[in-house]
């Protein structure tokens, strides 16, 4: 089962310049530093929602060794950090990373499917985190596999891979999707509930939920 590393940097100051240089820099030198020590980089996108100027990219690896050894390998890229302390006097770069697990109904099959795909523009995505109660994890992996399985049929969200937090808050669920029509029609205000039957038993294992937006950058597998 794929072992994912969630990766969110904070750019500071926060303002489209800063950000910019940030995208160019990890565009014409990390990323190419990433590929010469083995790291597959599938997505990176621009967070929306919340404390502005984040980004967010997920790599892929094999297990935890593979993981452990590309990382120390990265570490070593005397080029790269070289790089990154010239970068240091322009911006400012806060990490946080996370290593998780791909979940049952995270398949590699929809993974493979999104980052196949050849769309004519940069979709949307969203990313929803998940917070279970106590021994919830394994009810909540379950419902949230019946609620994908009423979704995706109706077009209105295609789930590309969902994982749960290894090292990182524990019992927290994450689900990356696409959204087909965009974050418009998910931001209007519609009374009643037609997934209760899904959302209700869900809110039993998984009470708290939050919801980011994320447009891929350039340099992203996943368009």
């Amino acid at each position: 089962m794929a072992l994912f590393l969630e990766v969110r940097h904070r750019i500071t100051p926060i303002t489209n310049t800063a950000f910019d240089l940030f995208v160019d820099f990890y565009a014409d030198t990390v990323v190419p530093a990433m590929e010469r020590h083995g790291i597959d980089l599938i997505g990176a996108w621009k967070v929306s929602g919340g404390e502005m100027g984040w980004d967010l990219s997920i790599h892929r690896y094999e297990n935890m060794a593979h993981a452990e050894q590309a990382l120390a390998s990265l570490g070593q890229d005397t080029a790269l950090w070289s790089a990154v302390e010239k970068l240091r006097g322009e911006i400012e770069i806060e990490e946080t990373t996370k290593f998780a697990n791909r979940v049952s109904y995270g398949t590699e099959a929809r993974l493979e499917a999104a980052l196949n795909a050849n769309p004519d523009q940069p979709r949307q995505y969203m990313l929803a985190v998940l917070q279970t109660a106590t021994g919830g994890l394994l009810p909540a992996i379950d419902q949230i596999g019946n609620l994908v399985d009423t979704l995706e049929p109706s077009g209105a969200l295609q789930l590309v891979t969902a994982y749960a937090t290894r090292i990182g808050r524990t019992g927290e669920l994450t689900d990356l999707w696409i959204m087909p029509g965009g974050a418009s029609g998910m931001l209007e205000y519609r009374a009643g509930d037609p997934l209760r039957e899904v959302i209700e038993p869900l809110r039993e294992h998984a009470p708290e939920e939050s919801i980011y937006y994320l447009n891929p950058l350039p340099y992203s597998k996943l368009q």
